[in-house]
């Protein structure tokens, strides 16, 4: 794993404890979201960092409806 990619992966990890995850859930989470980010921006034709911003939004969303 690349440092940048590493660095992507601390960074999504620590929201996602940062909204009250389990340090380890929180990683496989962070994991899950980046993988799909990935998948989205080669479907969709758009960047990884537009699909992550994306999915991370609707994770906001989605948590401030609770």
């Amino acid at each position: 794993m690349s440092d940048e990619a590493t660095e992507t992966l601390l960074g999504v990890t620590r929201l996602f404890i940062n909204m009250g995850a389990e340090p380890q859930q929180a990683e496989i989470m962070a994991s899950q979201l980046i993988k799909r980010a990935h998948q989205i921006a080669h479907e969709r034709g758009i960047t990884v960092v537009e699909a992550s911003e994306n999915l991370l939004k609707q994770v906001l969303e989605a948590r401030q409806r609770q």
